[in-house]
């Protein structure tokens, strides 16, 4: 006890007569590096350029099966004007886990299929008029766009020809 209170003193005397060094603010301002007036590879305007960013977290319990999944989508979009913007979004996913009544090699699979880098869908597009627009749209749709109720053989809103009512 004797021996913690002397380095306790000790400490607490050297740190009071110890100096700090000090460095004095040198602000130099921001450095102008880019001479093509703020554009990035000197034709992309930065103030037309926006992102959005979405994480999501989700777990699917079902009859023959269950499986987790996480996913961040990155949004970006570009206006080439006032009529015409291009969009994009970057999907990277990860399944930490799947099970599945049809065995581990399935669950495996589905696991692998989820998990990866995707564009899971790109846009272009351009308006004419006030009430007139194109729109060319790539989607990529994955195992995960694809369970409803109307690929579930056994539902009973009508679809494989049966109804809710029992009939055919």
């Amino acid at each position: 006890m004797k021996n913690l209170m002397a380095i306790l003193l000790v400490v607490t005397v050297f740190t009071g007569l110890s100096m700090a060094q000090y460095k004095g603010y040198d602000d130099k301002g921001p450095s102008n590096y880019n001479t093509s007036g703020n554009l990035l590879l000197g034709f992309i305007n930065p103030k037309n350029f926006t992102m959005n960013h979405s994480f999501n977290v989700s777990m699917v319990n079902t009859r023959s099966g269950s499986v987790s999944l996480t996913s961040y989508v990155n949004t970006m979009n570009y206006s080439f004007s006032k009529n015409l913007n291009v969009s994009a979004d970057v999907k990277v996913q990860y399944s930490p886990y799947a099970s599945s009544s049809l065995g581990a090699g399935y669950s495996s699979a589905l696991q692998k299929n989820l998990s990866g880098v995707f564009l899971s869908r790109a846009s272009v597009n351009y308006q004419i008029s006030d009430n007139a627009f194109i729109n060319f749209e790539y989607r990529r749709l994955d195992e995960t766009d694809y369970y409803n109720n109307f690929w579930d053989p056994y539902n009973s809103n009508g679809y494989n020809g049966y109804s809710g009512f029992g009939l055919r």
